[in-house]
């Protein structure tokens, strides 16, 4: 993308109130130009990108489920074929003022899913400015105890959820369960500090205690 067609398309969505799923997607990480070159990056690299930017996708689509970011037009079945089917994203019409809403309180999550793969939030700055949200200067960073504690929190009211709609699934579900590896993604914590197995087995069976 040429910087004199950049600034067009950033002015166009600055000045305008609503914006489609596509644009809001482009604006987080260029997807477009990234899948474009993911083929180059090798298998392991492919998937660690497709992995990223399914992440971001589906958190948005989650959000918009949860009424978070607000629907102008169009139907989130609209995008049921994913991302590297649906041929319009932009079929979706997203209310700008909520998106932001929602980029603000969620950015560290979306930063997370894209640090997987080694990107970044595409047009940062643009979102930041529009979101109203301050450099962080003195911003104190969570540490892994604590990015540990949270993940833990988020996890295991997944997983009850999980398991009140379906009491038989196992152990290899859950390890295996999209929603609950995008938790443990969006946690921040280094691989080397990621709960083991033997930890989430633990996880699950308080979450079956509680449940009885």
């Amino acid at each position: 993308m040429k910087e004199s067609k950049c600034l067009t398309f950033l002015e166009k969505l600055e000045n305008s109130d609503d914006w489609g799923f596509g644009d809001g997607l482009e604006l987080l990480c260029f997807y477009t130009q990234v899948l474009a070159n993911a083929f180059d990056s090798g298998r392991e690299g492919f998937e660690k990108i497709d992995t990223a930017l399914r992440d971001v996708w589906t958190t948005i689509e989650d959000s918009i489920s949860d009424g978070k970011i607000r629907v102008k037009s169009g139907r989130l079945i609209d995008l049921s074929s994913g991302l590297m089917l649906t041929k319009n994203p932009n079929i979706l019409v997203m209310d700008k003022n909520s998106f932001l809403s929602w980029y603000r309180r969620d950015k560290e999550k979306v930063a997370q899913y894209l640090s997987y793969a080694g990107l970044a939030i595409y047009h940062e700055k643009f979102l930041d400015r529009l979101a109203k949200i301050e450099p962080a200067k003195n911003h104190r960073l969570l540490t892994d105890k604590e990015k540990r504690n949270r993940l833990r929190k988020n996890y295991i009211s997944s997983a009850t959820k999980k398991l009140k709609h379906n009491s038989s699934i196992h152990f290899s579900d859950f390890r295996n369960d999209y929603d609950l590896q995008k938790l443990i993604r969006a946690s921040g914590l280094p691989k080397d500090k990621r709960p083991k197995d033997s930890t989430l087995q633990t996880w699950i069976r308080d979450v079956r205690k509680n449940l009885r």
